[in-house]
């Protein structure tokens, strides 16, 4: 599985404790180079999704604004929420934990899909109706 961190889980943190468990990841500062990755918009970064890959957020309301739900069917996207609220150790623990729901999932369903990261497991989460 290929994963892309939005800005909202930083560059450095997560992703070295993900990869150090053999994630592949890739930050959007490793995408769109540290300047840049600050300015780029949500259905920027959601249209230019690779094929397969799972764009990890801690921005709870991703889909619920019109243009992001569009952008996220448009590509087919598949996009998993954690909480924003935890550290990036503890949000790593959870997405560790949650690896192997997280690739049944992906291996099951093809997207758009959003998912929430939770203690309790993995649940849908639902975006805005066209």
């Amino acid at each position: 599985m290929r994963y892309f961190l939005d800005r909202s889980l930083g560059s450095r943190i997560l992703p070295t404790l993900l990869r150090e468990h053999g994630w592949v990841v890739e930050t959007m500062d490793e995408r769109y180079g540290a300047e840049r990755s600050q300015r780029v918009k949500d259905v920027t970064w959601i249209e230019d999704l690779g094929e397969g890959e799972i764009a990890l957020t801690s921005d709870g309301k991703i889909g619920k604004v019109a243009i992001q739900a569009e952008a996220i069917r448009r590509r087919l996207a598949r996009i998993l929420v954690i909480d924003a609220n935890l550290t990036a150790r503890e949000q790593a623990a959870r997405l560790l934990d949650s690896q192997m729901r997280i690739e049944r999932v992906a291996i099951a369903r093809s997207g758009p899909w959003i998912l929430s990261a939770g203690a309790d497991g993995l649940r849908d989460l639902r975006m805005k109706e066209r």
